[in-house]
């Protein structure tokens, strides 16, 4: 399986505040991304929840260092009552002018409601371009994530950071069965063959590979994917196909 592209879901760029594992700038990113064999990567800003204006911008100006173009970007939103980012059709251009391909939100970091109340002009906006939006603010809350996921189904949704060693099935697959814009993430997700048994309830094209770098390392989730007993048509898809369809997909 050496010819597989892999397309990481879920990386993060940056140092944290106070210290910890990371990348510091998009060269150390791919270098890491070397070692292991992957291929491309969605990567988000480390300390995005601190600070959202400054660490996108952050975020897009490491990416001009990466000529290689492997990297896309991921920009966090806010609401749109405190004039704190511009109107959706100016915040989607100046994406699309600095290599970002998704957005993501930290509602309980940032103090406020994620809803239609506070954020629906933008969601609305991304659904109607396919624009896909990153779920990692909502691991392990799941009355909240059930409330969104409801709220705006008509966006492309993608869950991350689920599971814990315990999983998660039990909340992510009635998402799965029941919002067709729902996609599964599966960084931190080690159940016996849990990857399997989801691909063959609801289709390989809703589930993406990401390794949570720099919380996990990239090729645990390589291993686990190349390993799970799946065709490799379906492994295909997942570590990297889906992915790029995705992003390919958005109207940037």
């Amino acid at each position: 399986m050496k010819d597989i592209m892999f397309f990481d879901a879920n990386c993060r760029l940056g140092c944290y505040f106070n210290g910890g594992p990371c990348a510091e700038n998009a060269a150390a990113l791919l270098k890491e991304m070397d070692y292991y064999g992957v291929d491309k990567a969605l990567v988000r800003h480390r300390n995005l929840d601190k600070g959202p204006l400054a660490t996108n911008q952050s975020l897009a100006n490491m990416l001009k260092e990466a000529a290689e173009q492997r990297l896309t970007g991921v920009w966090c939103i806010l609401p749109s009552q405190c004039d704190e980012i511009p109107e959706p059709d100016v915040f989607f251009r100046q994406m699309k002018e600095n290599r970002i391909g998704a957005i993501t939100l930290s509602p309980f970091e940032h103090r406020y409601q994620p809803c239609r109340l506070t954020i629906g002009k933008i969601m609305d906006a991304a659904a109607e371009r396919r624009i896909p939006v990153l779920l990692n603010a909502f691991a392990s809350k799941w009355p909240d994530l059930f409330r969104f996921v409801e709220e705006f189904q008509r966006n492309v949704l993608i869950y991350q950071e689920s599971c814990g060693k315990w999983g998660s099935d039990r909340n992510i697959r009635p998402l799965l069965e029941n919002y067709e814009n729902f996609y599964f993430e599966t960084a931190g997700y080690w159940v016996p063959e849990g990857i399997y048994d989801l691909a063959e309830r609801y289709g390989a094209k809703r589930i993406l590979y990401g390794s949570g770098f720099p919380t996990y390392n990239h090729g645990s989730g390589m291993l686990q994917l190349k390993q799970s007993g799946l065709a490799l048509s379906d492994v295909e898809l997942i570590a990297g196909k889906n992915l790029e369809r995705i992003l390919k997909g958005a109207e940037l």
